[in-house]
């Protein structure tokens, strides 16, 4: 039983959305694996910091998370159930990134603390994995575009899980649904605060949608089955060097469910967990 009263997405205020995301189960009781030691990530430079995951034997690449919550909630420790996991599935040192958020700090804010986070990484390491779940996984993204091309070779691949675009028109045929935080008049209000000049639409360098925007070169989504949102995962699906697995049965933000046998079953498809 939640310890806050679920919110309302659309007009309530910030601090409001955030006192009810820290009293969830998953952020007050996570479930962690016990292999993987969760350290601090100290401010450097640009980058605000945030927490590091990691194992005693280390073999994956890098990985540089970003945590989603509509741009308005979420920290590396309100999302660090999926950090861990990412951490202990894939072998990898996980580094689970702060990025300021709206309506306090509006766009493009979220680009210069994940443009500089993606830099401090690369400067003691040749590769990385940047990876982003729902609103971090549009974060992601930006990312990778803010980087210079010299840098942007050092990116392996993207891994994006039930992705959340914003600025994808929502088909007819979509649940308006509000109940969730997931509907038309949520994301709305999402992208309102976080965007309040209107720049992202329609503009290559924030835009995922936009025809020039520059895509990895190796994208994989793990989307899910039950997700209102299956329209933003599909789009970009279909730009060049994008895979699309999909967690069947699972809503967006399944994360919190594993190890339960049917949301393995999609990160093992995606190849991120072995059978």
């Amino acid at each position: 039983m939640d310890l806050v009263a679920a919110p309302d997405r659309i007009n309530d205020a910030p601090d409001d959305l955030r006192l009810w995301r820290n009293a969830q189960q998953e952020v007050v009781n996570p479930t962690m694996p016990g292999d993987v030691q969760i350290f601090d990530l100290p401010p450097q430079g640009g980058c605000p910091g945030g927490l590091i995951f990691t194992t005693a034997t280390v073999t994956g690449l890098l990985v540089v998370y970003f945590h989603g919550g509509g741009f308005n909630v979420g920290s590396p420790k309100t999302h660090r159930f999926v950090a861990v996991r990412i951490a202990h599935f894939t072998h990898a040192e996980v580094i689970s990134v702060r990025h300021r958020l709206a309506p306090e700090l509006p766009f493009p804010t979220q680009v210069e603390d994940v443009v500089s986070a993606a830099r401090r990484q690369l400067g003691g390491h040749p590769r990385l994995r940047p990876m982003g779940d729902s609103a971090g996984g549009m974060v992601t993204l930006w990312g990778f575009v803010g980087l210079a091309l010299t840098y942007r070779a050092a990116v392996s691949d993207v891994v994006l899980f039930y992705l959340g675009v914003i600025t994808i028109p929502r088909p007819a045929t979509v649940s308006e649904d509000e109940a969730d935080g997931l509907g038309p008049n949520s994301l709305e209000s999402y992208e309102r605060c976080l965007d309040p000049l209107d720049v992202i639409a329609g503009n290559p360098p924030y835009d995922p949608d936009a025809r020039d925007f520059a895509m990895p070169a190796a994208i994989m989504i793990l989307g899910a089955g039950a997700d209102p949102l299956p329209y933003t995962a599909g789009a970009l699906a279909n730009r060049s060097g994008t895979r699309l697995i999909v967690a069947e049965g699972q809503d967006h933000g399944f994360l919190p469910n594993l190890p339960a046998p049917r949301a393995m079953t999609g990160l093992q498809q995606a190849q991120l967990a072995t059978p």
